[in-house]
């Protein structure tokens, strides 16, 4: 529980961030700075600082300092889940950089889900997705070129992959079955996020169907879990009893 002077504290420098005095990715002061500017210990500074982490207003990089934290994304899990078609819809700038595409042999657990033979030639890709310049997801990403002749030819750095599908292959995607877990970041991953290694992201599994119910995607996204958050709104239709 938090002590009277840093819950004041934080509401202060919760404010202070809210009105804009410190913007995204701004780095705050020192706690000795912050204890003498507002006349408390290191102690509360630090109390303060870790309620406001927990509140997903700032992040904490140890050795690096207090940063102020992106605004949290959030995705409904109702539907497919498209945070890039959300955060585009809301008006942030998502930008795309290809970190890996090549065709690879199919894995026999890959092969099972995109429902082509193990060995098959399967395009992979695999992008860092940034909103407003801040990286929040690696998505890694396989198709069937069985199905798909030719689209590891095609430019997919500028242009949506499923409108490719559509407008090139006929292939209208209808249905995915996916999941979340939780997950650790990898040294890789977190490079690309930065984040420090072993930060908790979620993992998102998915497999996509086409009209036919013929597997057209299979993806796993690691998404940081700092600023990541899938929401859930139903309606009660019974009255809630505790």
């Amino acid at each position: 529980m938090l002590t009277r002077l840093a819950q004041q504290l934080a509401a202060t420098l919760e404010a202070q961030i809210l009105d804009g005095r410190w913007k995204v990715g701004d780095r705050l002061p020192p706690e000795r700075e912050l204890a003498g500017q507002h006349e408390v210990s290191r102690t509360v500074v630090r109390e303060a600082l870790e309620d406001l982490e927990r509140s997903g207003l700032i992040l904490r990089h140890q050795g690096r300092g207090t940063f102020v934290a992106p605004r949290r994304l959030e995705q409904s899990l109702l539907g497919h889940f498209s945070i890039v078609e959300s955060l585009r819809a809301s008006g942030q700038a998502v930008s795309t950089r290809l970190l890996d595409e090549r065709v690879v042999p199919a894995t026999r657990t890959m092969a099972r889900e995109l429902d082509v033979d193990p060995g098959a030639h399967v395009l992979h890709i695999e992008r860092l997705r940034l909103a407003d310049r801040v990286p929040f997801m690696v998505e890694r990403t396989w198709l069937p070129l069985s199905r798909l002749p030719g689209l590891d030819t095609l430019d997919l750095t500028q242009r949506s992959l499923y409108e490719a599908l559509r407008t090139e292959y006929g292939v209208v995607l209808e249905r995915a079955v996916e999941s979340f877990e939780p997950a650790l970041l990898t040294a890789y991953e977190a490079d690309a996020l930065d984040r420090p290694a072993g930060s908790p992201a979620l993992l998102l599994l998915r497999t996509t169907f086409d009209a036919r119910d013929v597997p057209a995607e299979a993806a796993r996204a690691v998404l940081r879990a700092d600023i990541v958050r899938p929401l859930v709104e139903r309606k009660v239709h019974e009255p809630v009893r505790y």
